[in-house]
């Protein structure tokens, strides 16, 4: 009997604080009636609505009831098995009230199946994570958990400490009902540890606070605590007595429940007392005939709830398939949505580089467009040049010069025939005209060599080094090919005028002292190499910054369908290859 009543006391207390986080909704009203089935079912219409509306904070509270249906059945495995699903989902969410209310739940399910070492770790887990969010009745629940497992063990130690947390907080910010289970605690304690006068003290504030709570059910196991006080310790049994049918009294409708039970056999173990046998038997009977009734309660209850898991599990795989079906469709829907993100991200990606590339096609076009113009001017110049010089050349040799010659003559023969009439000015006159023949003599060579028309190129380019050698500096030609070779006489001129820019630039900017020119033909091309000793360039800084007669030479080989092409450091000296092909 005396354990009897104290498993009332803890295990009352180990239930109040997860009423208060129950909510009224049909899911009650199903299980009320003992209607699992379409308990389950309405939860699993609300779960659905909710995973689709992204709602997981109402979806963790009702797959916590869908546990609890499967704990009413005492099927702990599933419960926990939800729970952990549901807890996978508080996590992932962040939702950390949820997450501590699951870590209760799973702890109370591992202490009714007697894994007493999951049930504190999760129960902590539990505490410590109502602790962080500063929630104390959360944590004051988690808490009333872990007394109830160490008050059964005799762990008195850590019983107490979790009894005087538990009570602080119910002092702090609780309910009365709160309070109630605060003070129920310290008195089952020490009824335990058998201090009982400390015992009745808390007694007496535990029914304080039960019938401040108005609830039933608190005030009648306080009563019936206070009731084995008097029983077992005072051994006043008028007073067990009337405490003891003022519980039966104040439930007239309850004849069948383990509560009534336990009044009537602790009634019949007073009137036993008080030699009052024939009450005593009376009581006893009824607790037979209660105990009888509740345990064919029990077997149906039992049968139905069988019948009731079979009909849940052929259901379970329904709401799964439907669940993952849902799940699945999400998945898609985002792989879809991913999948457009990135099309549409290479497509721009795409546009963006195929934009760019005509734009660039666009740019070379034109500025192919640019150096084809700047090179046909260029040619159309040099071209012009290399005419007007014939032209010059023309005119100076066979116009001028002639008539130069030809006033010489005449001034020649009018000395003659008037030997004795010599005259200053007749010399003077005689000078000036030899000075301008000789002058444009000079610049019809220039303009055209002489051996250049006469004896050919290599001929001209040999004359050409020879000229320009001198002390500070020696140009020595090397000639590869047969010295009688003749090329196109424009093609002569061409190349010429290139060579001898190319000397000019080596005179003007190398301060070499040493320069080579070097012919050689191979089939149908003509290569020419000229090399230096003086200080180089930079190419690579100074190609934009190239003269007007470099660029022309460039412009000039190109027209020919050759190449140019120029090696140069800084103090490393000039080497530069030609290449042409002959013309036919």
């Amino acid at each position: 009997m005396k354990n009897s009543i104290l498993l009332v006391v803890f295990l009352y207390s180990s239930l109040f604080w997860s009423q208060n986080q129950k909510s009224s909704d049909s899911t009650d009203y199903y299980l009320n009636r003992h209607q699992e089935l379409n308990a389950l079912r309405y939860l699993q219409r609300e779960s659905e609505s909710l995973y689709r509306d992204q709602n997981y904070t109402e979806l963790c509270q009702k797959r916590i009831r869908k546990a609890h249906i499967y704990i009413r059945l005492k099927d702990y495995s599933k419960a926990i098995d939800i729970l952990f699903n549901t807890l996978q989902i508080a996590e992932k969410k962040q939702l950390h009230l949820q997450e501590a209310i699951i870590l209760k739940h799973i702890g109370v399910c591992f202490e009714q199946t007697k894994n007493i070492k999951q049930a504190v770790y999760y129960l902590r887990k539990s505490e410590k994570c109502a602790y962080s969010q500063e929630n104390d009745s959360l944590s004051a629940w988690a808490q009333q958990g872990l007394f109830k497992i160490f008050a059964e063990k005799n762990n008195l130690d850590s019983a107490r400490f979790y009894m005087k947390r538990i009570l602080d907080i119910a002092k702090n910010n609780g309910t009365n009902q709160q309070k109630y289970v605060g003070f129920s605690n310290y008195a089952a304690y020490y009824l335990k540890t058998k201090e009982y006068d400390r015992a009745k003290q808390y007694l007496d504030t535990t029914l304080f606070y039960a019938e401040a709570s108005k609830n039933l059910e608190s005030l009648n196991n306080t009563r019936s605590n206070i009731a084995y006080y008097y029983l077992q310790v005072k051994k006043d049994y008028q007073k067990a007595e009337a405490i003891f049918l003022q519980i039966l009294a104040s439930k007239p409708n309850d004849t069948i429940s383990l509560s009534t039970a336990d009044t009537y056999l602790n009634l019949s173990y007073v009137y036993e007392k008080m030699q009052d046998y024939k009450k005593a038997n009376a009581y006893l009977n009824k607790y037979i005939d209660n105990t009888e009734a509740l345990f064919n309660e029990r077997v149906s209850s039992e049968l139905r709830d069988t019948e009731t898991k079979y009909k849940i599990y052929k259901i379970e795989d329904t709401y799964k398939t439907k669940e993952q079906l849902l799940k699945d469709k999400e998945a898609r829907n985002k792989k879809l949505l991913y999948i457009f993100i990135t099309l549409f991200a290479f497509c721009s990606i795409l546009f963006y580089f195929f934009y760019q590339n005509m734009r660039l096609k666009q740019k070379n076009k034109l500025k192919d467009v640019n150096n084809k113009i700047q090179q046909n001017i260029i040619n159309a110049t040099i071209d012009g040049q290399e005419f007007e010089r014939k032209r010059l050349a023309g005119i100076l040799h066979d116009s001028i010069s002639a008539l130069l010659s030809s006033a010489s003559l005449h001034l020649m023969a009018y000395e003659t025939n008037h030997v004795n009439e010599a005259s200053p000015e007749l010399t003077k006159t005689k000078a000036i005209i030899k000075e301008a023949h000789d002058k444009i003599r000079d610049l019809s060579h220039t303009l055209i060599p002489p051996v250049l028309e006469k004896l050919g190129l290599l001929a001209a380019l040999q004359d050409l080094c020879e000229k320009n050698s001198n002390t500070l500096m020696q140009f020595e030609f090397t000639n590869h090919i047969a010295k009688d070779v003749r090329y196109n006489s424009d093609f002569e001129m061409k190349m010429y005028f290139i060579v001898a820019e190319l000397l000019n630039n080596i005179i003007k900017h190398s301060q070499a002292s040493k320069a080579y020119i070097s012919v050689e033909q191979s089939q149908n091309q003509l290569f020419i190499n000229v090399e230096d000793n003086g200080v180089g360039f930079d190419t690579k800084t100074t190609e934009h910054k190239e003269g007007f007669g470099l660029t022309q030479i460039k412009a000039r080989i190109r027209s020919m369908h050759g190449s140019i092409n120029i090696n140069s450091k800084s103090n490393t000296g000039t080497l530069i290859y030609i290449k042409v092909e002959l013309p036919d």
